[in-house]
């Protein structure tokens, strides 16, 4: 995929302006991490956020390359194209969905102390 990817001209900058998905996981990504600033996280919490959003982006980067390689990519076929795009909706949102739930496990108890 690398390689079909870089003879299209699709890296990081054509994904962050093509593909408002991924902008929109960025955007989440920052405020986690801002609230993590600000309920003062411990090392460990930081480690736990850390991976978890960094499989988050991925995951994100991922799908997003997936969705333009088959947009530009003419001999992937569209009964092709939907199963990519399905596999790529169904990993971003397992990811999510386990993110989010690491998420809530972190932040509940700081949230609830600041209450």
């Amino acid at each position: 995929m690398v390689k079909k990817c870089a003879s299209y001209n699709i890296g990081l900058r054509k994904i962050a302006t093509d593909d408002g998905g991924f902008l929109l996981q960025l955007l989440f990504t920052i405020a986690v991490i801002s609230a993590g600033i600000f309920v003062q996280l411990n090392p460990l919490q930081w480690v736990v956020v850390a991976l978890f959003s960094s499989v988050f982006l991925f995951t994100g980067f991922y799908r997003s390359a997936a969705y333009l390689l088959t947009r530009y990519d003419h001999s992937i076929s569209s009964g092709q194209a939907i199963r990519i795009k399905a596999m790529s909706n169904i990993l971003m949102a397992f990811t999510a969905g386990i993110s989010f739930f690491t998420y809530l496990m972190i932040f509940m108890p700081k949230i609830n102390q600041l209450l």
